[in-house]
């Protein structure tokens, strides 16, 4: 009781600053949320006056994982980390950040988030992974939600597309649900049921922390950085004229 409680407390403290929360409605087979933020950054940017940018999510009964890719830093984990909250909250019973939600029943909730290599494991960064990730891929997960992050990050490309698919069609195999954040593009296409979903940004390749389902474009966070690290083609060349 003190839990909910305290829970209640402090939804009533957001909502006095702008921040909606609602009670999910069950559903069948989608998974459907308006105006979905991350309890997290919220409470970080209202600390510092700053405004959080809400998004939208659907996952309907013949698709299976979001595949998200995109600039850095332009709201990709962000948004993962709200769709598990989204379904953390419900399966606790609990109001959601968002305006308006869906939840089908999953029958777990499994995340993996990329974490700084130790050396205390004595392992590489991409074994640590390879261990963490163990436990989901062989325990019976079937219809759990699972929330990717950046995996493989320290393989050659070619891997990591590799075994990133192969992580995929595991779990879609097992009738699991989930998102996969990833810069790479290639995986947005890989298997039947993935949504490709890509971080905007504006036509100045600012970022505007929106996702949007469209197909993965590799060029977006390149031409951020060489616009702003000024290296185009006719910036290289007046330097050197």
């Amino acid at each position: 009781m003190a839990y909910y409680l305290a829970y209640a407390s402090f939804q009533r403290m957001m909502e006095t600053k702008g921040f909606h929360m609602c009670t999910p409605r069950p559903s069948e087979d989608t998974l459907r949320a308006s105006k979905l933020y991350d309890l997290a950054l919220a409470l970080t940017n209202m600390a510092n006056g700053k405004e959080v940018v809400p998004n939208e999510a659907e996952l309907t009964a013949d698709e299976n994982f979001f595949v998200l890719t995109g600039p850095n830093q332009g709201g990709k984990t962000t948004y993962g980390r709200s769709l598990g909250q989204l379904i953390y909250f419900t399966k606790m019973g609990l109001d959601v950040p968002a305006d308006s939600a869906e939840v089908p029943r999953y029958s777990n909730l499994w995340t993996h988030f990329s974490v700084e290599e130790s050396v205390e494991t004595g392992r590489g960064k991409l074994m640590d992974e390879l261990v963490r990730l163990k436990p989901v891929m062989e325990e019976e997960q079937e219809g759990a939600f699972i929330v990717i992050n950046e995996l493989f990050t320290t393989a050659a490309n070619y891997d990591a597309i590799e075994m990133g698919k192969r992580v995929l069609e595991y779990l879609i195999g097992r009738h699991c649900k989930g998102i996969y954040v990833t810069h790479l593009g290639e995986l947005s296409r890989s298997c039947k049921g993935v949504v490709s979903l890509r971080a905007s940004v504006n036509e100045k390749h600012i970022q505007t922390y929106r996702i949007e389902r469209s197909e993965a474009y590799e060029a977006d966070g390149t031409n951020r950085l060489v616009l702003k690290y000024k290296l185009t083609y006719e910036q290289i060349r007046e330097r050197f004229s």
